[in-house]
């Protein structure tokens, strides 16, 4: 009887796998994203009883994609998972990613839920749909308002050009530094908005070469070593750079709008907080960074619950979470115009809102062809680490650069 009883058991696990009663769900952005998620949990739990989700924190979007990589080589993937948009289109390309054109178009609750059909079009690769737009960001230029004024500065009439900004950063007296660019954002993502703001792509149109070795590559290079030379070239890690913002000890952070609520809270008793865009030419853009949701399994039953909790990340009440406890901005109308949502939110929170002016200027978020997409963003945050702490001049970091990249891309 005990034999039976045993093999009844592994019999009814067996069943549960395949069913896909049990779910892994990786996502990215584990310092802002984790209580998104446990609050997505609680509610997919609660509507999909009998279904076990395990949520898998990475910190990066460069780790997740590690992660995702390496475990696809075993054949051990998570289900689904929260990556950088950028990275989409490499894991469709090694056919890690599933595409969702049949599952948007065969949904009945899809075309209700809020979601724009442009905003589709950041997770396309080669015609077909690999991802649900999750939330986005751009890079921001964020003031300790307490320190411009100090700095004889006016926090209501901040600087919106890299001249008078670091003219400001100079006279701001903070152990911190006046000014701090974080450049090793994921993805080159920092990189590629200096090059598009000053109007400069950086791929030629057919993908196949750089293009940031233009006279726009060379200014956005210039505006990096002038923010290096504001600081005394002294450098900063990501993490120390936001540290010392929040605790005041540094004036001006360039960074990413998704940490704005968490510097506005961690600054709240001290000091308030100015934002601005960044800044841009009339013929430049700014790329768009944010996540998208990616179906990974080929088990269908797995599939078809993975997709029930993107689809409600991407609905007017999981977008209205992203949107009051994170800095993305949320893609889904229904959630941004309704007053019970994020109407009203959003017009009480000015550094959120002048974010969302970056949408003016949006641009793509372009990615290296080939298999060596990973080491041509540590190339490039390499020669960055250099112009901004002196080491290199401008000019001769976008030439070797330039040379490191094409020789990655052949």
């Amino acid at each position: 009887m005990k034999r039976i009883a045993l093999m009844t058991i592994a019999i009814a696990l067996s069943v549960g796998s395949a069913s896909g009663a049990d779910l892994n769900l990786l996502y990215a952005g584990s310092n802002l994203m984790a209580p998104i998620h446990n609050k997505f949990k609680k509610h997919f739990q609660l509507t999909h009883p009998g279904t076990t989700l395990s949520l898998e924190p990475a910190l990066e979007y460069t780790d997740a994609m590690a992660v995702t990589l390496r475990q696809s080589l075993i054949g051990q993937d998570p289900d689904a998972g929260y990556f950088g948009i950028s990275d989409v289109c490499i894991l469709a390309e090694r056919d890690i990613a599933k595409p969702l054109d049949d599952r948007i178009a065969n949904d009945l609750e899809w075309a209700s839920l809020g979601m724009p059909k442009s905003a589709l079009e950041v997770t396309k690769c080669g015609g077909k749909i690999y991802g649900v737009p999750f939330g986005a960001s751009f890079m921001v230029v964020m003031f300790n308002n307490k320190l411009v004024a100090k700095a004889g500065g006016e926090p209501d009439h901040l600087p919106k050009a890299w001249p008078d900004i670091l003219e400001l950063a100079k006279k701001i007296d903070a152990t911190g530094g006046g000014i701090a660019f974080n450049y090793d954002a994921s993805s080159s993502w920092s990189f590629m908005t200096l090059v598009q703001s000053e109007g400069g792509k950086i791929l030629t149109s057919d993908g196949k070469d750089v293009a940031f070795d233009s006279s726009e590559g060379l200014k956005a290079l210039q505006v990096l070593a002038d923010i290096g030379a504001a600081r005394h070239y002294s450098d900063m890690t990501k993490a120390q750079a936001r540290q010392a913002f929040t605790a005041g000890t540094l004036g001006i952070l360039v960074d990413s709008s998704s940490g704005l609520p968490n510097y506005v809270k961690a600054a709240a008793r001290n000091f308030a907080i100015g934002v601005i865009p960044f800044p841009v030419v009339p013929n430049g853009r700014v790329p768009t960074s944010g996540m998208a949701g990616i179906l990974l399994t080929s088990n269908e039953k797995k599939a078809d619950r993975a997709w029930e909790y993107l689809k409600y990340g991407s609905s007017p009440d999981g977008q209205t979470l992203i949107g009051k406890l994170t800095g993305f901005l949320p893609f889904n109308q229904i959630a941004i115009q309704s007053l019970d949502k994020l109407g009203t939110f959003s017009s009480e929170n000015s550094g959120l809102a002048v974010a969302a002016q970056s949408f003016k200027s949006a641009g793509s978020w372009p990615r290296f062809p080939g298999p060596n997409g990973l080491k041509i963003h540590a190339t490039i945050m390499n020669y960055m680490q250099k112009v901004y702490t002196g080491a290199l001049a401008p000019s001769v970091a976008l030439k070797d650069m330039a040379k490191d990249t094409r020789a990655l891309l052949k």
